[in-house]
């Protein structure tokens, strides 16, 4: 028999022989096919067999490419066995590869697997690419090795969901997007990158964490009072540190007694290093206070009990001394003194006593007029002249005295000095406003010059502290023609002092006192009935002594020991004034008008001024 085909070449050509009369008997097989070429003939023998009828069907069947691809084209037919000779039968096969590819057309009854028998580039082992034609005819373009891969945005947002299914394409499909990670594909305002601006629980950035980066949610923090939290959204537009512990109070010692009593604000830590807990100072204005210190005579509230001088029956009784020391008509400028009933006092015309009990010794080598004076716990008193000179005697030297000359001419008008080991950096004012530093150390064979610290444009009269970095300098700075109080204070480190705002910008005339008790609290007092306490950084005026029928003073001298322990002397009246912290009592009426005031303590307290005038209050 003979199977011819027509445009196209099979790739596996096989015959099929069934017996009509017993479909069981089946042969199939293989029938080669020359290669190439797109018609032909293949020629086939079939002989009878034993067992079988002479009745038979053939099939002959074509297959693309291979034995394993579509059957393309097949044809049946009935033929018989002759008996003898030969019969001729044939079978044509019909199937379309018209661009020659080796592909059959997938139109037709039995189709083939070439999408387009019109392009000889286009079949299924051709290579994809992005180019708007399916050249493998599988997957339009999707399977091109240089297609993206997509993924369905279903709020629009840029962002797919993390587990949206792929769609690779050439050109992006409507609706359809590149990048993953959507952690709500039903909300726009929801997706990676998004800045998260409302504080709400939700995820709106999809980075796993709600609410951080401005709002940081859920992360441990601190507190402003140390306590250690979480930040929480306190509203949809902030958040805070939220924290379940508890603040204590602390406390810290600012009056130098040891003993902590100035509240420093709660918190879970030490607001400031040396803070505690523990409150032990009911009075953190003075040294001379604390809770369960002895009682003693010294118009203090010693112990914090409420009363003062109660452990000390006959401390009512004590009497001020009065003394006229030098001739009737020299007046005290300063007094120095320096503990057991000893000090110095400092005048015109160079006058200069040094002072033991009731022993008024002269020091005739120090001529000068003396504005001011401090003495350190050896008894060496430092003396600042009106020319801007400085002195120092020894109580068990009063023929020499050491002179040396400042930085300036103007009248020293206050000092203050602090001791470390057997150095004494004295800080002296004068009425130019120049601030001046003169270290001396005892024993030393040569002195240092004084040295200029800073000048500032004020007259300043009075210099306190508790060291270099609390001083406080006070005095009057000229605004246009009249004469306003000024105080300045010095740097924590540097050299710039600040002039210090006391509120009072319509009072007139001079500061002329000044002491400072903590680095928080100072008092000043001065002309026109001037008196302010600076507790932190705020100065308030406080009311001061109003001697009857005198009018308002003029405050010449200050001594303080604590908010319930402050001395003043006024220019309208010989009395010695005292404040125990709820009104102002005179505690002495001095023979003479006093112009200083100092004491070692509030139980040793020295007052001195015209005419020769020393006043002592000693339990």
């Amino acid at each position: 028999m003979a199977i011819t085909y027509a445009t196209f070449h099979p790739g596996c050509l096989t015959l099929s022989v069934v017996d009509r009369e017993d479909p069981s008997r089946t042969d199939v097989a293989q029938v080669p096919v020359e290669a190439g070429g797109s018609s032909g003939t293949e020629l086939v023998a079939i002989l009878g067999r034993e067992g079988w009828s002479r009745n038979l069907t053939l099939t002959a069947s074509a297959r693309e490419r291979s034995c394993n691809g579509p059957v393309v084209a097949e044809q049946s037919v009935e033929a018989q066995v002759p008996v003898e000779g030969i019969t001729e039968t044939r079978l044509a096969l019909r199937a379309e590869d018209l661009d020659g590819d080796g592909y059959v057309s997938a139109r037709g009854e039995r189709p083939g697997s070439d999408c387009d028998d019109d392009d000889a580039n286009i079949h299924p082992a051709a290579t994809e690419l992005c180019d708007g034609i399916d050249n493998n005819c599988a997957n339009g373009e999707a399977d091109a090795p240089d297609a993206l891969t997509y993924y369905a945005d279903a709020d629009g947002d840029g962002y797919a969901a993390s587990n949206a299914q792929p769609r690779p394409a050439c050109v992006p499909p409507s609706g359809f997007v590149t990048q993953l990670g959507d952690c709500n594909d039903a909300d726009a305002r929801i997706h990676p990158g998004q800045q998260e601006s409302v504080c709400d629980g939700v995820d709106e950035d999809c980075d796993g964490v709600p609410d951080d980066d401005g709002f940081a949610v859920g992360t441990s923090c601190t507190t402003a009072q140390g306590c250690a939290g979480m930040r929480s959204c306190q509203s949809t537009s902030s958040a805070a540190c939220v924290s379940q512990q508890q603040p204590s109070d602390w406390y810290v010692d600012e009056d130098g007694d040891g003993r902590a009593g100035a509240a420093v604000g709660p918190g879970c830590v030490a607001p400031v290093p040396g803070a505690t807990t523990e409150r032990t100072d009911c009075d953190e204005s003075t040294r001379f206070a604390s809770t369960g210190a002895r009682d003693v005579c010294d118009r203090l509230d010693n112990d914090c009990d409420g009363q003062v001088d109660e452990d000390d029956p006959g401390c009512a009784a004590v009497t001020w001394r009065q003394d006229t020391v030098g001739v009737a008509t020299g007046n005290w400028n300063a007094v120095a003194p320096y503990g057991q009933d000893r000090g110095w006092l400092a005048g015109d015309a160079g006058r200069v006593v040094h002072v033991s009990g009731t022993a008024f010794d002269a020091v005739t080598s120090c001529a000068g007029e003396w504005r001011s004076a401090w003495a350190a716990s050896n008894g060496r008193v430092f003396l600042g002249a009106s020319t801007g000179e400085l002195a120092t005697v020894r109580p068990d030297a009063l023929a020499s005295c050491e002179r040396v000359g400042g930085p300036g001419s103007a009248p020293l008008n206050g000092m203050v000095g602090f001791e470390q080991g057997t150095t004494v950096r004295l800080f002296a004012v004068d009425s130019q406003g120049r601030v001046i530093r003169w270290e001396y150390v005892e024993g030393a064979p040569t002195q240092a010059a004084p040295q200029l610290v800073t000048q500032v444009a004020s007259n300043l009269r009075a210099i306190h502290g508790l060291g270099p970095e609390t001083l406080l300098a006070v005095g009057a700075e000229t605004v246009g023609l009249t004469e306003r109080p000024v105080a300045w204070r010095a740097p924590a480190s540097g050299s710039t002092w600040t002039k210090e705002n006391l509120g009072v910008p319509t009072s007139t005339g001079y500061l002329r006192a000044v002491r400072v008790l903590t680095p928080r609290l100072a008092y000043v007092a001065g002309d026109d009935g001037l008196l302010l306490e600076r507790s932190g950084t705020t100065w308030t005026a406080r009311s001061g002594p109003t001697p009857s029928g005198s009018g308002t003073p003029d405050y010449r001298a200050l001594l303080a020991f604590g908010r319930t322990a402050l001395y003043v002397v006024t220019s309208t009246s010989n009395d010695l004034h005292f404040f125990d912290g709820t009104a102002w009592n005179s505690v002495i009426v001095a023979a003479e008008t006093l112009n200083a005031l100092e004491g070692t303590g509030p139980g040793d307290v020295w007052g001195a001024g015209h005419d020769g005038a020393l006043v002592r209050w000693r339990p």
